[in-house]
């Protein structure tokens, strides 16, 4: 084997022949031969101690520097795993809302229809207590099982007349405080949101005395 400092024997008997040690170069090219590690890292320090210090010095800083820059990566890649989780789970909301909103606005005729049934009037003038008895409980346990998803009626009769949440269909003229003064087609908001705005007639608030005289005050 090249490199062996083994002593070989004399096939005479004699003592055995001593070798001399193999170069460094040779002792690495050994060990790889019998497999004995997969890798070998050599560092050569200078032979000057101050030039050894300043090597190592140099080499401590490039491994703080690679150890801050691998640190920086994990930081950066915590925060994209972060602000993905963030996304994921806000589309996934987002996605729900739609889809309870979607069925909500399929029931809204449904809540319209037995709206419309229980203030119609019998033809005949026959007693249908029974019958209205039953369509005011179905649309009572139809209401309370939306309310649990988050949908509640706006409140419009009566009402100061709000853009956001009513739509006019009559506009009265007149001067004053904007009133809802009939409602046509009731309106909901889900979890606050507006899913449909209340159909309703506008009408105008006379103005108190208090302020009416106000404003003769000062007239604009």
């Amino acid at each position: 084997m090249t490199g062996s400092t083994r002593p070989s024997a004399d096939p005479s008997g004699g003592p055995p022949e001593e070798v001399m040690p193999s170069a460094p170069e040779e002792v690495v090219e050994a060990v790889l031969d019998e497999g004995m590690h997969d890798h070998v890292d050599r560092v050569e320090l200078p032979d000057d101690p101050d030039e050894a210090m300043a090597f190592l010095i140099n080499e401590l800083l490039a491994v703080r520097e690679a150890a801050g820059q691998a640190e920086d990566r994990w930081k950066r890649s915590v925060a994209e795993f972060d602000n993905y989780r963030k996304r994921t789970a806000r589309v996934q909301q987002e996605s729900v809302a739609r889809a309870s909103e979607r069925v909500m606005r399929q029931l809204l005729p449904v809540l319209d229809s037995l709206d419309a049934a229980l203030v119609m009037e019998s033809p005949d003038g026959a007693s249908d207590g029974g019958m209205r008895q039953g369509m005011s409980s179905t649309r009572e346990l139809l209401l309370s099982t939306l309310a649990r998803e988050g949908l509640e009626p706006i409140e419009a009769s009566g009402a100061a007349f709000d853009p956001t949440l009513h739509e006019a269909a009559q506009m009265a003229e007149g001067s004053g405080t904007m009133v809802v003064t009939a409602e046509f087609r009731r309106g909901y908001l889900l979890k606050g949101k507006v899913v449909r705005p209340s159909l309703v007639a506008v009408g105008y608030e006379p103005a108190s005395p208090s302020e009416a005289e106000a404003g003769e005050e000062d007239p604009a």
